[in-house]
């Protein structure tokens, strides 16, 4: 990483910034969906199901509405940082993906099921690229296990999709979520938000 002048870092923790405080929300707002409702139904429809049940719905917009804005903000960033298409894009498109997730309701018939869907896979398989990406440029032990975290839960989650009485799409994304979330960090410390996020770090840490 070289120089970096003021208005760059000042840049870097303003998107680390958001982004802190975006997925914090859409973590915890899942969480307090989950205490509202964690039934078999849930956990075998997953995270979705939040926004379709009707004690949830409003959490539910409020979080995604949250991770949308704060990946929105990152894919920004990213781009003008010079990040492989594979990391800016990908923020860029669960961003746009998670609104639309939320317009399709998966209970409404076999149109909206599908098409929600054709954009959950859409926003997983860029994840996985991005993940993928980091990888092959930040090589270390904090990346290999947040790879590992998101591989795990892709899998739980790939395994609960058929009708195999394995009711665990709910943990399986969530595992997914939670890793993809921790690699859009990894990128923005890669390409020059590691003041940022050092700071940050350091004072959850306190």
């Amino acid at each position: 990483m070289g120089y970096r002048t003021a208005a760059e870092r000042v840049a870097d923790r303003s998107v680390v910034g958001v982004l802190t405080l975006t997925q914090s929300l859409f973590f915890a707002s899942l969480g307090l969906c989950v205490v509202i409702n964690h039934s078999v139904t849930a956990s075998n429809d997953g995270i979705s199901f939040y926004g379709v049940y009707p004690g949830t719905i409003l959490i539910a917009v409020v979080g995604y509405a949250s991770a949308s804005i704060g990946l929105f903000n990152a894919s920004i960033w990213l781009r003008a940082a010079g990040a492989p298409v594979a990391a800016s894009a990908s923020a860029r498109t669960v961003a746009i993906g998670l609104p639309l997730l939320l317009l399709t309701p998966y209970n409404r018939g076999t149109f909206w099921n599908w098409s929600h869907m054709l954009i959950g896979i859409t926003m997983a398989l860029t994840q996985a690229v991005a993940t993928f990406a980091l990888v092959r440029r930040r090589r270390g032990a904090v990346t290999w296990v947040v790879a590992l975290v998101q591989l795990v839960g892709g899998l739980i989650a790939a395994a609960s999709l058929p009708d195999w009485s394995f009711p665990w799409l709910l943990p399986g994304e969530t595992l997914y979520e939670l890793g993809y979330g921790v690699a859009v960090f990894l990128w923005i410390g890669e390409l020059g938000g590691r003041d940022g996020l050092r700071e940050r770090l350091s004072r959850a840490s306190a």
